[in-house]
């Protein structure tokens, strides 16, 4: 079995990461939107801290999620495109549940995310938004 969680496993989705039972107010908290254990481990070293709090959640349940205050997520990731949602459709949700965190959309390849930043960003000012592409291509990965 793999270093991962789902919503009734309680092992980390990525090594050295928490999970609900080793829970620490102080680590990050992340919500995790419809992604692969292959994403969430390709993400770029900087993207989490070590002992981040990392979540699965679906699209359904977001609206029930705690999106505000002082147990809200510091950071949402998502994949920029699936059959239920995209990046510009999850950014709305979030403004709609009062959050005004960081939101990172991943996506395997893309040959420009300006287009893409610049639309969220215009419907969803209050969201610190970024586009992480996963081939090794975002400034992140040279961090």
């Amino acid at each position: 079995m793999t270093p991962m969680m789902d919503g009734r496993d309680r092992r980390p989705m990525v090594p050295g990461h928490r999970t609900e039972d080793s829970f620490d107010e102080a680590a990050l908290k992340v919500l995790s939107l419809a992604l692969s254990e292959a994403a969430l481990l390709a993400l770029p070293r900087h993207v989490l801290q070590p002992g981040s709090h990392i979540r699965r959640t679906g699209l359904a349940e977001l609206p029930d999620e705690l999106m505000t205050g002082p147990h809200a997520p510091g950071l949402v990731l998502s994949p920029l495109l699936t059959p239920e949602f995209d990046a510009l459709d999850l950014a709305r949700i979030l403004t709609q549940c009062g959050y005004r965190g960081r939101y990172l959309a991943l996506v395997d390849r893309l040959p420009s995310a300006n287009l893409i930043r610049r639309e969220v960003a215009a419907q969803s000012p209050n969201i610190n938004f970024d586009v992480i592409v996963l081939d090794g291509s975002t400034p992140l990965h040279s961090l």
